[in-house]
């Protein structure tokens, strides 16, 4: 049985370009937020962290 492989699927343009990506846009926020949750209801305390790393520190799409 012969199978296609998947559509190409292209992620959205992001404004910050940062190694850890910082949300920018309230949908960015929101994704982050139901990242959270996630992270909290299987107790992955490194995705935490990186999640939180995601909130701090500066950068340049926010100005």
């Amino acid at each position: 049985m012969k199978t296609s492989p998947p559509e190409a699927q292209t992620a959205p343009a992001r404004k910050c370009h940062c190694v850890i990506n910082h949300p920018v846009t309230d949908e960015e926020r929101a994704e982050l937020d139901e990242a959270f949750g996630c992270a909290r209801a299987v107790g992955d305390s490194l995705g935490l962290l990186l999640l939180v790393a995601r909130l701090a520190g500066p950068c340049p799409a926010r100005v």
